[in-house]
């Protein structure tokens, strides 16, 4: 799948314009503020995801009113996103937002899941050096993020299982009885300990595929959050919930679960994080987001699309080509932001300034 075109309404500080895309490589460049975040979160946004900053709401994406002019009707408070995609199946996407989002798909109302599974987009839009560098939260998020779109059961687990454990926490809070909380926790965290650990081995076998962009090569050893006691995953978190019990109430917070989870990245006998160089570490999270974008295409018979926040940063000159050469020969639509302009055969670049397309 690819964008053919797209039209912000009101968002943020983007200009109203009617742009058309290539479906290969698509750079945007500008200094910061230019809005090129912004454009990215909105393609983020109109293909199921949630807002790029965690706790931003929904009212919040709502033009800035850089001309410092007054909302004078009810059209200044909703912003409107749409798009045009093709490839596999051609769709028009729409997504309204005020206080809350409405997306529709071919003019009818779908859920975010069902807009994620039809159009499947990849958005890396944070530093995506955290894959390696950054905390246990971030691998979970790439797991989550593939699990999601190849598999909307996926979805509906994660999210059971995160409502579960809200109710769980409020209990370890009050220190009152988190037996009936466990019980409807078990099955969900089991579930999903499943399914990352098969993600795992899917995530270490496309990695191979990509090696050219490794300083050696990575082992992914998937790492269930409190458990390790027993291989079969629902007595594993049955074991290790009774065995934590004390600790959980003593902390007053969960100990065990899926919310707890890593991702080991090992190079020869080190964790990558310590073995790699930051530039050799970024193009190791580069093969990670393609090896995702492989497992993806193969699960769903289309390819996704990829957003990127500032693409080259860190990357010396080899590193910056072996990474661009990586992404061009997927070929999957890549839309990526750098502060500055990148001379590379087969992107295409688009400048902006103050929210504008030059």
């Amino acid at each position: 799948m690819y964008f053919k075109s797209s039209y912000f309404y009101n968002f943020r500080n983007l200009m109203p314009e009617r742009l058309l895309w290539s479906p290969g490589f698509n750079l945007i460049t500008g200094r910061n503020g230019a809005g090129k975040t912004n454009f990215l979160e909105g393609l983020n946004l109109i293909s199921g995801w949630g807002p790029l900053e965690k706790g931003t709401k929904m009212s919040a994406l709502v033009t800035w009113k850089a001309d410092g002019s007054d909302k004078t009707d009810d059209r200044h408070d909703r912003a409107s996103l749409w798009a045009g995609v093709s490839g596999e199946e051609s769709a028009e996407l729409f997504l309204s937002v005020g206080l809350r989002g409405s997306l529709k798909l071919n003019e009818k109302s779908v859920s975010a899941s069902a807009m994620r599974s039809k159009v499947p987009v990849l958005p890396f839009l944070s530093d995506h050096l955290s894959l390696l560098r950054g905390s246990a939260s971030h691998r979970r998020g790439l797991l989550d993020r593939v699990g999601s779109l190849i598999s909307p059961s996926y979805a509906r687990r994660l999210h059971d299982y995160k409502k579960a454990l809200r109710q769980k926490s409020v209990l370890l809070r009050r220190r009152d009885d988190t037996r009936v909380a466990n019980r409807t926790l078990l099955p969900f965290g089991a579930w999903l300990w499943t399914a990352r650990e098969e993600l795992s081995r899917l995530l270490e076998d496309a990695l191979a595929r990509f090696s050219d962009l490794l300083a050696a090569p990575m082992s992914v050893a998937f790492v269930r959050g409190g458990g390790g006691l027993d291989d079969d995953p629902l007595t594993d978190f049955r074991k290790a919930l009774s065995e934590k019990n004390a600790g959980e109430r003593a902390a007053g917070v969960p100990l065990v679960g899926p919310q707890r989870d890593d991702l080991r990245l090992i190079c020869g006998t080190r964790e990558a994080a310590v073995s790699l160089s930051r530039g050799q570490s970024r193009r190791a999270a580069s093969a990670l987001v393609l090896a995702s974008a492989y497992i993806v295409e193969r699960s769903l018979a289309r390819k996704p699309v990829l957003l990127f926040d500032e693409i080259a940063s860190e990357l010396d000159g080899d590193g910056r080509d072996a990474t661009l050469d990586a992404l061009l020969s997927t070929g999957c639509q890549v839309f990526a932001a750098s502060a500055d302009p990148i001379d590379f055969e087969g992107i295409e670049t688009y400048r902006m300034q103050k929210g504008k397309f030059l």
